[in-house]
């Protein structure tokens, strides 16, 4: 009788377990390593964010600005960086240039000052972004895999807060012409 069993001493092929999704994400293979840390920073700014808007009964065209600029946000910083980059060095070339960045820049100074309560949610999801960028960056993500975990994380904090806020808060309702 033979059995399918390996002889004692003899070398046998080992059978691979199946990585787990902590395997993949630890070690690299076959999933680069995800900044897990920055990304939930990122999360819970854009549901800070949406939390405050939220609380602040802002119209529906307020969250839709708002959805607009986070995916231009994360386009800024992924796949346009470069382009962005060369036309503000073409455009700071002439002294109407500089004047202008001088105006829109005590302009912008003047805006803070007025809505801190506004812009300090606006600074942290910023910060947040950029740093979830240079973590994904520094991961080995290219371009357009960075533009769509940023874009994903950021519209999933601000549909988490959103919704969140609405569940503890019922009370405020959705427009009727949403």
């Amino acid at each position: 009788m033979h059995s399918h069993l390996p002889r004692p001493g003899h070398l046998t092929q080992s059978v691979r377990p199946v990585p787990t999704a902590y395997d993949l994400i630890s070690t690299g293979h076959p999933v680069k390593k995800i900044p897990v840390v920055s990304l939930l920073l990122l999360l819970g700014s854009y549901g800070t964010f949406s939390w405050f808007l939220y609380q602040a009964t802002a119209p529906w065209i307020v969250l839709l600005v708002v959805t607009t600029v986070a995916l231009t946000e994360a386009l800024l910083l992924t796949t346009l960086s470069r382009g962005l980059r060369a036309a503000i060095r073409g455009w700071l070339k002439s002294d109407i240039g500089y004047f202008s960045v001088v105006l829109i820049g005590a302009f912008s100074i003047a805006l803070v000052l007025v809505w801190f309560h506004v812009f300090e949610y606006i600074f942290l999801v910023v910060a947040a972004e950029i740093l979830a960028r240079l973590d994904l960056q520094r991961a080995g993500l290219n371009r357009w895999q960075s533009l769509a975990v940023l874009s994903i994380v950021s519209l999933s904090g601000l549909a988490i807060g959103w919704v969140v806020n609405w569940s503890i808060f019922p009370a405020i309702v959705l427009p009727a012409s949403l």
